[in-house]
């Protein structure tokens, strides 16, 4: 359902319940249902490109997931709950207004891929060195001093 003017999500899809990709991308999304939660076989889901101002609980459940975009919402700060998607081996959190990140992102064991790229940060955390599968980090233009 990308590039709709979707404003919220529809209730039907979280009766899908057998949906392993989402794509609700390029929409006006600005909050995400509790029932998302359903959607327990997803292991991609894009939200890239809305209006997302937080990531909500019901997303920590969706243990399936090794996938998840969230590039170019207006998040703040990544929600230290995020760290119970410990099957996610990708996450995109470019083009936020991220200031920080949180000190528990190593608990992402399987996490071989971030983006953390056009973002308000100044300093990374040093858990951040405590992750062997991480291969790639795309920190470009935040504002690092340390």
């Amino acid at each position: 359902m990308p590039s709709n003017q979707l404003t919220s999500v529809p209730e039907a899809l979280t009766r899908l319940t057998n949906l392993s990709q989402l794509d609700l991308s390029f929409n006006k999304l600005t909050s995400l249902p509790k029932t998302l939660n359903l959607l327990t076989n997803l292991s991609q889901l894009d939200l890239g490109n809305n209006q997302l101002m937080s990531v909500p609980e019901a997303l920590t459940r969706l243990t399936n997931l090794s996938q998840l975009n969230l590039r170019s919402n207006q998040l703040t700060s990544v929600p230290e709950a995020l760290t119970r998607l410990t099957n996610l081996s990708q996450l995109d959190l470019s083009l936020n207004q991220l200031t920080n990140v949180p000190e528990t992102l190593n608990l992402m064991t399987n996490l071989s891929a971030i983006n953390l790229s056009f973002n308000k940060l100044t300093s990374l955390p040093e858990a951040l060195t405590r992750m062997t599968n991480l291969s790639e980090l795309n920190l470009t233009l935040n504002q690092l001093t340390k």
